[in-house]
């Protein structure tokens, strides 16, 4: 008499994948608002005459994790741009600074003095870098498929061999 083979079940393979899923999900979460908690509790650091430009579309600013843009002026007159004259947005997710003229005036050459957070404080760094590595879900993309075509690799390897019991006598 011989037994068939059951087909391989790949359900164990499927829920580990999407507990996987989910860890990294909650993980990520976890480290980036630790990392945002711990944000305005950092010591500040000022940057004087950066030169930039302001255009219609926005500059931005080198140094990120910006606090507030203190002044900025014209390089070309020396004169100070008041702040009506152009809008600030700092990015929740990057902390990058960007400067852009609101009004139809365009500056050729402008220096801006701002305030941002220090981020090398070892406990802010780690859990940024962290999350930042945790949220790269494309890189996840590429470990999960791999893993699952070896489980399904080594399942048909398996199955082909066929399991052995402790002895050398098979019934068929």
């Amino acid at each position: 008499m011989k037994t068939k083979q059951n087909a391989v079940d790949l359900t164990d393979l499927a829920v580990g994948i999407l507990v996987l899923g989910i860890v990294v999900v909650i993980g990520a979460n976890i480290l980036l608002n630790v990392r945002d908690g711990q944000l305005t509790d950092l010591s500040t650091v000022s940057t004087t005459g950066e030169t930039t430009t302001f255009e219609n579309a926005g500059a931005t600013l080198t140094e990120t994790w910006g606090k507030t843009v203190d002044s900025c002026m014209n390089t070309t007159s020396a004169e100070t741009i008041l702040s009506g004259n152009y809008s600030v947005a700092i990015s929740d997710a990057t902390g990058v600074i960007t400067v852009q003229n609101a009004t139809a005036t365009e500056w050729e050459a402008v220096t801006c003095n701002y305030t941002t957070y220090d981020t090398t404080r070892a406990d802010w760094a780690l859990a940024d870098n962290a999350a930042t590595g945790i949220a790269e879900y494309g890189n996840w993309f590429d470990i999960i498929v791999i893993v699952g075509i070896a489980g399904v690799i080594l399942s048909l390897i398996f199955m082909a061999f066929g399991r052995r019991d402790g002895g050398g006598t098979q019934t068929y």
